[in-house]
């Protein structure tokens, strides 16, 4: 009789203690693809992007003038070379679209580093605030809001997370 009391207590308390744990989660959503494309950061970054690709891209853009200017000048005296001087300059001509190439493929290389270090750079700051709302909100759960498909008791806290989004220039003067 005892260990039925027992069992019972017991029963008991964890189905009382699983229904107010179950009161006590408060749930929030937030909309990540908004506050990436509304990040304070975000026109900084891809000027930085800009900048550091700008001195390759001008240079590929003249090799690519360079190959240009090869192919016209062997096309309009095509007519008055020897075949072997045709060929010499074909050749030539070869060499500098694999250098090209090479430069086209080094610079998309770079680009995309660049790409996936200021985004990685972004999403962390908006996990930061994201978890700086959270643990104000006392947040049990905060979902991405394209990934819910119903949310009747949640909360949307992206205005209040992009206002928490501490743009670089000013993490940046606390250092």
């Amino acid at each position: 009789m005892k260990k039925a009391l027992k069992i019972a207590g017991l029963s008991l308390a964890l189905a009382l203690s699983a229904s107010l744990a179950n009161a006590a989660e408060n749930i929030a959503f937030i909309n990540s693809a908004y506050l990436f494309q509304n990040h304070p950061d975000r026109e900084a970054a891809g000027a930085k992007i800009d900048a550091e690709l700008k001195a390759p891209a001008e240079k590929l853009q003249a090799s690519e003038k360079a190959i240009v200017t090869k192919i016209e000048a062997l096309q309009k005296e095509a007519s008055k070379l020897r075949a072997a001087d045709i060929q010499k300059r074909e050749d030539e001509i070869n060499k500098m679209r694999e250098a090209y190439q090479k430069q086209a493929e080094e610079l998309q290389a770079q680009n995309e580093e660049l790409q996936y270090q200021e985004r990685s750079k972004l999403l962390s700051s908006i996990q930061n605030a994201t978890n700086e709302v959270a643990a104000k909100g006392n947040y049990s759960y905060v979902l991405d809001a394209n990934a819910i498909v119903y949310a009747a008791a949640g909360k949307d806290i992206t205005e209040e997370v992009l206002k928490a989004i501490k743009p670089a220039a000013a993490a940046e003067a606390k250092k």
